[in-house]
């Protein structure tokens, strides 16, 4: 089968619920976009709202009441909102990162593999389903462990030490108290479960991943999961995949999608939020989906993504909220006519 980018990029467009009506289950829109990206909470509300009618009220009783949805690392160690029900498999996937045992990591991070093997056999004891917040979670493995030491990297906002923890699942996020974030034990805050084959893990997200990004080759989908790229070959190898020359390019495609990538889809606009899933699960395409020779101001310094204009799938420009709620929008290059009235419209709410 041969496919362009247009139809690639429209078919994306309803993948990620961003045209046509609006999704019904946030949770089920997380597992369809393969998680939503949680760096910055408001954003995944934003992108969360964008395809559904959920509020942040929603979320959060979905997150720490009904605990349907989980907060927690995950894809290239970021934190992502991901169905409970998936946890285990992503929990299966991620053991087989390697990234966060090397001594260049461990060195940076301020602690040693001795150290880090106490933290990750203390956690069990220290952590359950009562939440705490990272100074009390400190507090906890420091006397656990005996090392006072690990105070600093223990608390550090970006959490970098507690992350192979989490691909273990022994933690995730609980309800924030005031402004502080908490911990809780999977186990005892979303139930106990037996992780499955890391095998069957890892092709259920390659399955997934197609399914928000294909059709792709497995080196795409291990920079998206930052998996060995070993692996990634020997899942595409696993799967029954559809072979899919995208403008020259050999990709796979799972075939329960061929008939969508092919069939006919209305034009599209949207303004994404900042690190909409759309956007951050394609950063390694931005040249590609219509940033070229723009991707700086979409893939900024210190991993921020920016909110972006997209039409019919093209990433054409960047906006901020502007005076009044109006956004203020700057597109990329010439664009045609066509493209130009969308991107009016998206900016006086047409």
């Amino acid at each position: 089968m041969r496919v362009t980018w247009d139809q690639v990029l429209r078919w994306r467009m309803r993948r990620h619920h961003l045209a046509g009506d609006k999704a019904a289950d946030p949770v089920a829109v997380a597992r369809r976009v393969v998680g939503i990206h949680a760096q910055v909470a408001a954003s995944a509300v934003a992108a969360t709202r964008l395809r559904t009618k959920a509020t942040a009220e929603t979320i959060d009783s979905l997150l720490y009441e009904k605990r349907t949805l989980v907060r927690t690392w995950a894809a290239r160690g970021t934190l992502h909102l991901l169905p409970a029900a998936d946890f285990p498999l992503w929990t299966a996937a991620m053991s087989t990162r390697k990234r966060e045992t090397t001594n260049s990591w461990l060195k940076y991070n301020g602690v040693t593999a001795d150290q880090m093997a106490d933290i990750l056999a203390a956690l069990p004891d220290v952590l359950g389903a009562d939440p705490l917040t990272r100074e009390e979670l400190a507090d906890a493995i420091i006397a656990a462990t005996g090392h006072e030491d690990l105070r600093p990297p223990l608390t550090q906002g970006f959490g970098a030490i507690l992350k192979p923890a989490a691909f273990r699942g022994l933690l995730c996020s609980g309800p924030p108290r005031g402004r502080n974030v908490t911990f809780v034990a999977p186990r005892h805050w979303l139930g106990d479960w037996q992780p499955p084959d890391t095998d069957q893990a890892v092709d259920r997200l390659a399955t997934d991943h197609l399914g928000a990004f294909g059709p792709a080759t497995p080196d795409e989908f291990a920079r998206w999961f930052d998996l060995a790229p070993a692996l990634a070959k020997k899942s595409f190898k696993r799967l029954d995949l559809a072979e899919v020359d995208l403008d020259g390019e050999t990709t796979f495609l799972p075939h329960e999608h061929l008939p969508g990538l092919t069939g006919k889809h209305p034009a599209a606009a949207a303004l994404l939020p900042a690190f909409d899933p759309y956007v951050t699960g394609s950063t390694r395409q931005l040249e590609r989906i219509g940033a070229a020779g723009h991707k700086a101001a979409v893939s900024r310094p210190q991993g921020w993504i920016s909110a972006t204009v997209v039409v019919d799938g093209w990433i054409r420009g960047v906006w901020e909220p502007g005076d009044g709620g109006k956004p203020t929008i700057t597109t990329f290059g010439t664009l045609p006519a066509t493209v130009r009235k969308a991107v009016a419209d998206l900016s006086t709410g047409g």
